[in-house]
């Protein structure tokens, strides 16, 4: 315990002034989202992303120092995360009725959106080092991260591959319930969740509470299931 507590110390003491680069960057494309009635195409991590990635060239900040720079916020990730238990509790009683469906969902969504990565990767012949860093986009930021430390890979290059994931599940999501017929917003909420992590989340809970609920339960269980058999299944993609 002591160990753990030092580590999350040593995170937040590494916080230095590009933390305001994140936060001005999150302010001005929060602005821009709620200015254009909340388009999808204009999410703050769409507009903020690209600014700050602007500010670190022109004021020649290399990724490292900017990642640690940004301690606070990474330690911040995990409070946040459990944080959503609260709105999920309020909704758990609903759960039990829908325990086998929302198993299968869970086993197999998550199962291919990890695996799905791997073996386009595969495909296409992409490095080891890049296909490591891939195979963890499917679950939320602080999860995402471990694993793909755990595996072997890039965190700068994991990172964008969690962003665009999210975003682009967000942007598919109406189509797909559309065409699915998917007007529940407890599915609509636990699928967001299972594909677009926490991005997917903070959407569903824009759509309603119970759809925020459902999101969050999708995003914990699908990191805690990826956690398991990911590091199980990605020899089988490695030279």
């Amino acid at each position: 315990m002591t160990d753990y507590l030092l580590a999350q110390w040593f995170l937040v003491s590494q916080t230095s002034w590009p933390i305001l680069l994140s936060v001005v960057g999150f302010v001005i494309g929060l602005w821009v989202y709620r200015r254009s009635g909340r388009n999808t195409l204009l999410h703050p991590l769409l507009i903020g992303t690209p600014l700050i990635f602007i500010a670190m060239i022109t004021l020649q900040i290399d990724f490292e120092s900017y990642y640690e720079g940004n301690g606070l916020l990474r330690w911040l990730l995990g409070p946040a995360t459990v944080a959503l238990a609260i709105p999920l509790a309020q909704q758990m009683h609903q759960v039990p009725a829908l325990f086998k469906p929302l198993f299968i969902a869970l086993f197999l969504g998550g199962f291919f959106a990890a695996l799905s990565a791997l073996l386009l990767g595969k495909l296409v012949a992409l490095d080891q080092q890049v296909l490591l860093s891939l195979a963890a986009k499917s679950v939320t930021t602080p999860i995402a991260l471990g694993l793909t430390q755990k595996l072997g890979g890039l965190t700068s290059l994991i990172t964008v591959a969690v962003l665009l994931t999210g975003i682009i599940g967000v942007l598919l999501a109406p189509m797909v319930f559309r065409r699915g017929k998917i007007d529940d917003d407890r599915w609509q909420g636990f699928i967001l969740g299972v594909t677009a992590h926490a991005i997917g989340t903070a959407k569903a809970f824009e759509i309603s509470p119970r759809c925020g609920a459902f999101s969050t339960l999708g995003m914990g269980l699908n990191g805690i299931w990826t956690s398991v058999f990911l590091p199980l299944s990605v020899s089988f993609f490695l030279p």
